[in-house]
């Protein structure tokens, strides 16, 4: 027995003490001085099992009881742990079974076992640092040495992510240890058992006989609060040195205005904003700024391969007490740290050109999040949604009292909730999937001829996005063995507390347009991000005389385009340039905007665009074709509206009767330099530019030389007031119609008028009281989609909107269609 200790008065009959525990995990790990352990561990053993068999004597029971651990081979130290261990989860069986906590399985080494019932994932109501301050004293404690019985206080460092192969710095490793300066012996700062290293040990990088790193889980805990701590310093001092470049950037970069009134066809000056998360990136930096930022990826990849070796692993092949049964501080450690934010950050980066330049950290991460799945105490901190911190001193300050955390609170009181990280993670494999989707597609058809294969940039975006997606398909099954599900979004059913619905985080994605409010509720958004982009056949296959099906693209307005530019040869750039694009756009669309690439041709898309509301447009949809000639993005797409009432109707100044999009980024105005496009503008550019500058609530003054936007102006109210019925005739009541039952738009427009069919309604009864026209629409000899099918085998000579409007979602309710992929 070691000095200092005592002797317990009591073992408890039906499980063996928390004391013998320690002594068993530091047996398993120990190779010196196994004797009176082992000794003891016998004894105490023996105990319990005499004290188990009184026990069943006097309650009448005929249960037999295990000799395992009196046949133990004791030389055999790690056996005998293992055998223990089973013991452990035979009685865990043996106990009455909780509804709360639920015996979950995993496989190991060819064998089935149960998940403790200590490991059920519980989302907290309260925030993390609430329930870590119960663990407090175990990261700070002070204790007596146990061999001068002198104070030994917790050891205090900065841990720093050096360049050492070795999983573990040093600097890390030796704040495990609890030396004493007294009698200069040392501890494990977990368990506080005696240990052989030197007072000076840094760990297994520089002494190879010590084995701090797999003692005991409270030192494993310790592990990864010094691991996070050291982390959250660092960051901390990054974010606000980043900030103070991004003000001195911002005083030299002054954007000018691009929006307002007296011209047809605006540009968007966002060719900085749209790019790499938002990041002013298209601003040249000099080369110190930039060793900075790589300086920080290398601590970020050390830290996060750091933490992924520290956390519990119970998939591994031999996993340790440790592994099975972590201490419960590891959950709250994370949530509490900068790690989630950091993760999130990266997460939502919707840059495949940046994933392949950082491509180790992007690794990094998928081992973490694979790591985090593993285990139901950090599979909390993947799947359920964060609390938003406002101010915090970093984890290691607050465990050691040196500064407050303060969590966002809306007006209503509650805690701000962010989206979890598995959000933007599922937003990140859809982008990836787009991607592989464009690539397998530019791969069939680079030029054979030339013998050029893909380049190293497409090969590596390629592999790491097949790396993601395979990291998701592996989570989705780790929750399938924990018999957990998940919501549609991604995050735990049991999330009692959701994002508020105006808080800062909630619309925080991927989502370049989500900040835009277009009055679209949460299931709506939730609609337009599961249908908002896909790959599709645009294309009728035909026969052709004496030669293959071809493509015919019958419903296309650049058809011509298409069949002209066949046989063109696209640059590898430039092919690589639209694929990454248009995966961006998987996950960047706003709400109310929909994308459709054709899987043969992706320079062939389709694009729906939802009217804002307050706009006289509300509730309508809009369609366009848009073509990627071979020299984009050096010069601008082409696009061209579909909705038209079959050419009659001018929806706007920027938009004509024709088709023609009269845009400065498209061309098609001549607008200030800033407007025009440049190889750096996006697609994604263009729709927003239309949803929220084309597409607004006084178009009238699109129109050059109208003067400063005047809403009450009567011009302006009947220029609505036709703009408004045209709308309800064209871009609603049109689309209700059994011919779109099987059109690549057929989920778009079912989830769009189900979802919003009371406030299009009231929309359309309310326009109505102003123009009467919607109650008695006048049949046109330029209507040729009314057919009188709702109302009568002969087309009358007029039509009341709004009962067709509900004849027609009476139809597309039929189409038993419900949004869903």
């Amino acid at each position: 027995m070691f000095a200092g200790q005592k002797r317990k008065k009591a073992i408890s009959p039906n499980r063996p003490s928390k004391r013998t525990r320690r002594l068993h995990e530091d047996s398993e790990n120990e190779e010196e001085d196994l004797g009176p352990i082992l000794t003891r561990i016998k004894e105490q053993e023996e105990s319990e099992l005499l004290a188990k068999k009184l026990q069943e004597e006097w309650s009448g029971t005929s249960g037999m009881v295990s000799s395992t651990v009196c046949d133990r081979d004791l030389l055999d130290d790690e056996a005998m742990a293992r055998e223990l261990a089973q013991q452990w989860e035979e009685e865990d069986t043996n106990q009455p079974s909780n509804s709360n906590h639920e015996s979950r399985t995993y496989r190991t080494n060819n064998r089935t076992k149960k998940w403790p019932s200590s490991y059920s994932v519980s989302v907290h109501d309260n925030p993390p640092n609430e329930k870590l301050a119960e663990f407090r004293d175990l990261f700070t404690q002070t204790r007596k040495c146990t061999k001068c019985h002198k104070d030994v206080k917790s050891p205090r460092g900065h841990v720093m992510f050096t360049g050492d192969s070795d999983p573990l710095p040093p600097s890390l490793t030796m704040l495990m240890h609890a030396p004493c300066l007294s009698c200069r012996s040392n501890h494990c700062r977990g368990c506080f058992l005696p240990v052989t290293c030197p007072i000076s040990c840094r760990g297994p990088a520089k002494n190879k006989n010590c084995r701090i790193t797999a003692c005991c889980a409270e030192g494993r805990a310790i592990a990864i609060f010094e691991t996070l701590g050291g982390f959250d310093r660092q960051f901390i001092n990054e974010q606000a040195t980043s900030n103070s470049r991004a003000l001195a950037l911002a005083k030299k970069f002054s954007p000018k205005a691009s929006v307002g009134p007296g011209g047809t066809g605006y540009g968007l000056d966002t060719q900085s904003i749209f790019r790499s998360g938002g990041q002013l990136s298209s601003l040249s930096k000099p080369s110190k700024v930039q060793e900075l930022a790589a300086h920080w990826d290398v601590i970020i990849v050390r830290a996060l391969n750091t933490l992924t070796w520290l956390l519990p692993s119970p998939y591994a092949d031999l996993p340790e007490s440790y592994d099975l049964l972590p201490h419960s501080s590891i959950g709250p450690l994370l949530s509490l740290s900068k790690i989630p934010d950091l993760l999130g950050s990266l997460l939502r980066n919707d840059s495949i050109t940046d994933w392949v330049a950082r491509n180790q950290i992007y690794h990094a991460i998928i081992s973490l999040l694979r790591r985090m799945a593993d285990c139901e105490l950090t599979v909390q901190v993947l799947f359920g949604y964060r609390y938003q911190m406002s101010d915090g001193p970093g984890l290691e300050s607050w465990v050691w009292g040196e500064g407050d955390i303060a969590w966002q609170k809306p007006q209503d009181g509650a805690y701000e909730r962010v989206p979890p990280l598995y959000q933007y993670f599922k937003k990140l494999a859809r982008q990836c999937e787009a991607f592989q989707t464009g690539a397998l597609q530019m791969s069939s058809d680079r030029d054979e001829a030339s013998g050029n294969n893909l380049e190293d940039d497409m090969i590596q975006a390629t592999s790491l996005c097949g790396d993601i997606i395979a990291a998701k398909v592996d989570m989705e099954r780790i929750m399938a063995v924990l018999g957990l599900t998940l919501t549609s979004e991604g995050s735990l059913p049991s999330s009692t507390s959701r994002p508020t619905p105006n808080a800062k985080g909630d619309r925080k994605g991927k989502s370049k347009g989500a900040s835009i409010s277009f009055g679209f509720d949460d299931a709506y958004i939730a609609a337009c991000e599961k249908l908002a982009f896909k790959h599709v056949m645009l294309a009728i296959p035909e026969e052709s005389k004496g030669k293959e099906k071809c493509l015919e693209y019958t419903l296309y307005n650049y058809a011509k385009q298409l069949d002209q530019t066949h046989s063109a040869t696209r640059s590898h750039n430039f092919r690589f340039h639209l694929v990454k694009e248009l995966a961006v756009m998987a996950t960047s669309l706003p709400p109310g905007v929909w994308v459709r690439a054709d899987e043969v041709r992706n320079d062939a898309i389709k694009i729906m665009i939802a009217g804002p509301e307050d706009t006289p447009y509300a509730g309508g949809l809009f369609e366009f074709d848009c073509f990627i000639p071979p020299e984009y993005p050096n010069t601008p797409p082409l696009l061209h509206l579909r909705t038209t009432g079959g050419g009659s109707v001018r929806f706007n100044p920027n938009l004509y009767n024709s088709g023609k999009v009269c845009l400065s980024l498209l061309g098609t105005w001549p607008g200030r330099p800033e407007e025009q496009w440049t190889s750096k503008s996006t697609l994604l550019q263009i729709l927003v530019s239309i949803q929220s500058m084309i597409l607004i609530d006084a178009p009238y003054y699109n129109e050059p030389g109208y003067g400063k936007v005047n809403a009450s102006a009567q011009v302006s109210i009947a220029y609505n007031r036709d703009v408004s019925l045209n709308t309800v005739r064209w871009a609603i009541v049109d689309w209700l119609r059994d011919e779109y039952k099987n059109g690549i738009w057929k989920e778009v427009i079912a989830s769009h008028f189900c979802l919003l069919h009371n406030k299009i309604q009231a929309k359309m009864v309310e326009w109505s009281k102003s123009d009467p026209r919607i109650r008695s629409y006048t049949l046109q000899g330029h209507d040729p989609t009314y057919r009188g099918q709702l109302t009568s085998t002969k087309p009358p000579t007029s039509c009341d909107l709004l009962r067709e409007f509900e004849l027609g979602m009476d139809r597309v309710r039929g189409w038993n269609i419900t949004g869903e992929e």
